[in-house]
């Protein structure tokens, strides 16, 4: 029974790749959308939008490595293999470094982020000064840190491995020498574990500290005060819900870990046909999304500096009746 579903599941690998590719497409491409917004506007030239930004990047490289390395060599492996064998060594290897380094980055940013709304909560008008500071040390340790723990990567040898499935087609796979420090494999799970206790006290005493902070505000409050409380709750759910989408991507490396210690490959396999679209979730699918939700002036630029003026008009048009306050704004912003 088990072996029947899992040869169901690893048949059906391909769907889950073009499923991965259905969710991951449409966000990779708001993503970076939002990357040049944050970029183009002084607005947005704050420590917050700063460290989405970073992460943000790091998350478009995951996503777009595991294209290189995972889903088009599956699916594409006849017309790839020629393209693909040519490659010098250090491009196999770049698929290995970028994975770890990148996924290692993304934990890092969520880490600072979480940090960023804890500390907006208990350092009152010090905040501004304190991550004014901080925030290129934290975008250095961020970017900086993972390659010092995964630049070896590098000075190993990779090579090919054709397979050729039972409908003719061609899967490239990537593999390592067996010089290759197997540390760097269990290093990613020891973080990944690491990351998601960090994170969950953190969340914990921001949770905490925003409940004690909202009882010792209940005044009467100006429109201008609750619409900046209302902006600072978004940003601190998004904070905390691209921790989740984070902890499935650091889930996934301590599943991986041991399902690959089972050495029954069925098993590996089966485990590996869901990697794409899970990890999709976690690195694009939420982020992306959460932050377009989350902030309504970024939503808002975002929307005047991309979306076709007729095509806005047109819309505010058939929907001015169920559509308010908002809308009235964006209107005003093409007159």
């Amino acid at each position: 029974m088990l072996n029947d579903i899992l040869n169901l599941i690893i048949s059906l690998r391909n769907h889950f790749i073009y499923f991965a590719i259905s969710i991951s497409f449409p966000s990779i491409i708001l993503y970076i959308l939002e990357i040049i917004t944050i970029l183009r506007h002084k607005q947005f030239k704050n420590p917050f939008y700063t460290l989405i930004l970073t992460r943000a990047i790091t998350n478009v490289i995951y996503t777009l490595d595991s294209y290189y390395c995972y889903r088009l060599p599956v699916l594409f492996g006849n017309f790839l293999y020629p393209f693909y064998n040519k490659l010098p060594n250090f491009i196999l290897n770049l698929q290995y470094f970028l994975t770890s380094y990148s996924l290692t980055a993304d934990f890092l940013g969520t880490i600072f982020i979480l940090l960023n709304r804890l500390t907006a909560i208990t350092m009152g008008i010090n905040y501004k000064i304190f991550w004014k500071k901080m925030v290129k040390y934290s975008c250095l340790l961020i970017l900086g840190l993972p390659m010092i723990f995964f630049i070896q990567m590098f000075t190993v040898n990779s090579f090919l491995y054709k397979e050729q499935t039972n409908d003719n087609n061609t899967i490239i796979s990537f593999y390592i020498t067996s010089e290759f420090n197997p540390f760097y494999v269990q290093i990613n799970v020891i973080l990944s574990i690491l990351f998601m206790f960090i994170c969950f006290f953190i969340n914990i005493a921001t949770l905490i500290l925003y409940k004690k902070h909202c009882k010792l505000t209940l005044t009467i409050k100006s429109t201008q005060q609750i619409n900046s409380e209302r902006k600072e709750y978004k940003l601190l759910l998004y904070a905390i819900f691209t921790f989740f989408g984070h902890a499935i991507m650091a889930l996934n490396q301590v599943l991986f870990y041991f399902v690959s210690n089972t050495n029954d490959m069925k098993i590996i396999g089966a485990s590996y046909t869901q990697y794409p679209w899970t990890m999709d979730v976690g690195s694009v699918l939420i982020p992306s999304w959460l932050l377009f939700w989350a902030s309504d002036n970024f939503r808002f630029q975002l929307i005047k500096d991309f979306c076709p003026k007729f095509l806005l008009k047109q819309l505010f048009k058939e929907n001015q009746t169920s559509i308010v306050t908002p809308i009235i704004i964006i209107i005003h912003l093409f007159i």
